[in-house]
């Protein structure tokens, strides 16, 4: 008997001593709303997605495909999976935001510039907190508020 109120309390020490999983980094999450987006970009739109050359594919110009960009469905998911692979890809590859160039979600590159800017911005900030983080210096770095 003593041996099952033994491994019975063994298990209630284990049930309430159980740690909350750390949350992944921002760019992981990214990385999945983007694979998503895609998905959902592919079936719902006319879009190129990131293909620049999907357009001329199509036989359209690029003024044309703007022009098509405003009533399509998928045109919010467009612009979201545009400026997060545009943020990951200066992230991961270097560049800039005046770099961004081709209409992509119904906007120029100068018209995503500042949600580019802005979605980096928020990646690096994570990669900072989560380095300061494992250094063990928490309270000196903050994540700015939006």
């Amino acid at each position: 008997m003593s041996t099952i109120t033994a491994s019975a309390e063994a298990a209630a020490d284990q049930t309430t001593d159980k740690r909350t999983a750390p949350r992944p980094p921002l760019e992981h999450l990214l990385r999945a709303e983007v694979r998503s987006l895609a998905d959902k970009v592919g079936e719902d739109g006319i879009c190129s997605r990131s293909a620049g050359d999907a357009w001329t594919a199509q036989g359209l110009t690029q003024r044309r495909a703007r022009l098509l960009c405003k009533p399509c469905r998928a045109r919010g998911a467009c612009l979201r999976l545009a400026v997060l692979e545009e943020a990951l890809a200066i992230d991961t590859h270097g560049g800039s935001i005046h770099d961004l160039h081709g209409a992509r979600g119904g906007l120029t590159g100068p018209a995503r510039a500042p949600e580019v800017k802005q979605v980096l911005a928020d990646i690096r900030g994570d990669r900072a907190q989560r380095k300061a983080a494992a250094m063990g210096h928490t309270e000196t770095c903050s994540r700015p508020t939006q």
